[in-house]
């Protein structure tokens, strides 16, 4: 699956219970069709570690980004014991399209 997109929240560093660590994060991908204009968000989870890496230092919420992932469904016990399921992307490759503004000091 190909996106482009805007990161909308915040790099989150995450453990498996394995103790693999991986970065979550969500991308905003606006779309435009005769009824308007409609934005559809993906949840996202990196496993490369050069590429959290570089995430971490140069990315943040509002970077917009080239996307390539893996999509698999998976599933999720609810706190009311309930199954769940989403929808989450598998990182494999990102360009960077625009940094995020750099905040300006004062």
């Amino acid at each position: 699956m190909t996106l482009i997109g805007t990161i909308g929240t915040d790099l989150q560093k995450q453990t498996t219970s394995t103790g693999k660590e991986y970065l979550k994060y969500a991308v905003a991908v606006n779309s435009k069709t005769k009824a308007g204009e409609s934005v559809s968000w993906f949840n996202i989870a990196c496993f490369a570690p050069h590429q959290i890496e570089f995430m971490e230092k140069n990315l943040a919420k509002g970077s917009k980004i080239y996307l390539e992932a893996e999509a698999k469904n998976t599933s999720y016990e609810k706190e009311d014991g309930s199954k769940a399921f989403s929808l989450m992307l598998f990182q494999s490759n990102f360009e960077v399209i625009k940094y995020p503004k750099k905040e300006e000091s004062a």
